[in-house]
């Protein structure tokens, strides 16, 4: 398994997506999160694919929080996909099913 979490932009039908890759754990993501900061491309993405994901914990769940704020806060809707079972089960334990459009596809 990597041990770097990161995140690449690609054009799907005509749309920025952001592909998150890699491991996206508390330990690994600070790293990730100062170069998305720094990447406004990235940040007009309104569809998230976590398919490349190697691991995610509540701590992907808090940045997916912000992310799903941000996107409210400039008008836009924010739909994330291909959520692994594991994270839909800690993200309903933290009742947070209502609060991020998590998609398992």
């Amino acid at each position: 398994m990597s041990t770097a979490a990161f995140w690449e932009r690609r054009m799907i039908g005509g749309a920025p997506w952001l592909f998150l890759r890699g491991d996206w754990r508390v330990a690994q993501i600070d790293s990730a999160l100062r170069s998305f900061a720094r990447a406004k491309a990235a940040q007009d993405c309104a569809d998230i694919s976590m398919a490349e994901l190697e691991a995610a914990d509540s701590a992907m769940l808090a940045v997916l929080m912000v992310w799903v704020q941000q996107a409210r806060q400039r008008g836009a809707t924010l739909r994330i996909h291909d959520v692994s079972p594991a994270l839909l089960e800690l993200a309903n334990l933290y009742r947070l099913q209502d609060i991020l459009p998590l998609h398992h596809e």
